[in-house]
């Protein structure tokens, strides 16, 4: 998990002066997130990092839960702190195998991380490199874009350094912008959350009756 300590907070002002209450409670499948309903068919999976989980927020202030409240359908939180968007790809992959879902919005994370033996990795500047960081992003943009459900993109704030080749690449990708801080002074908090569900939610509304994959 990412920290959110008094100790690794680059404001500690903003630390003590943060007066809502968080705890990080995680159900029986690993992630921070309510035990999941039997029946998956109607949910909207929420795919990401520590953003996703929301690091530094109260559970309830979380985009997965604020989109929740707005539209009325249970979101299923699957964020993982330091997730890397190869394993995201793996896991969208997993959830469109195991339950044929209707929507999935995923919010990538750093460009530069990699999954390396299994397990999520910050990359080495020796190995790696923003064309390759690209590369690799846009291989696992276009397996997941290519699914068989309908798939809504964002990215975390300052997920890939050359904003120029961003938009070149993925002119249509929305580069989320943070308004406040969570606790923790990195991660955002209510007020991006609420943003962020909002864009979401405009975006669920084009998916109508003649969509592909109605939701």
């Amino acid at each position: 998990m990412s920290p959110d300590t008094f100790e690794d907070c680059s404001d500690k002002d903003h630390f003590l002066s943060y007066d809502k209450n968080i705890s990080y409670i995680y159900n029986t499948k690993g992630f921070r997130d309510n035990e999941w309903p039997e029946d998956l068919s109607d949910v909207i999976w929420c795919v990401g990092d520590s953003f996703t989980v929301g690091i530094g927020q109260p559970f309830e202030e979380t985009w997965p839960q604020v989109l929740k409240n707005k539209t009325g359908r249970r979101c299923i939180n699957v964020g993982e702190a330091g997730c890397a968007n190869d394993t995201m790809a793996l896991r969208i992959q997993e959830i469109c195998k195991l339950h044929s879902p209707k929507l999935v919005v995923v919010m990538w994370s750093y460009f530069a991380r990699r999954r390396v033996n299994d397990e999520n990795v910050g990359h080495d500047k020796n190995d790696f490199g923003v064309d390759k960081d690209m590369a690799n992003f846009s291989k696992n943009f276009k397996i997941v874009n290519e699914l068989p459900t309908n798939i809504i993109n964002l990215i975390i704030p300052f997920a890939f350094e050359d904003t120029e080749m961003l938009n070149e690449k993925h002119p249509d990708l929305n580069c989320l912008r943070q308004i406040d801080y969570a606790r923790d002074h990195q991660h955002f908090d209510i007020k991006t959350s609420k943003g962020v569900s909002q864009w979401i939610e405009e975006k669920i509304k084009k998916f109508d009756n003649s969509s592909k994959y109605p939701v």
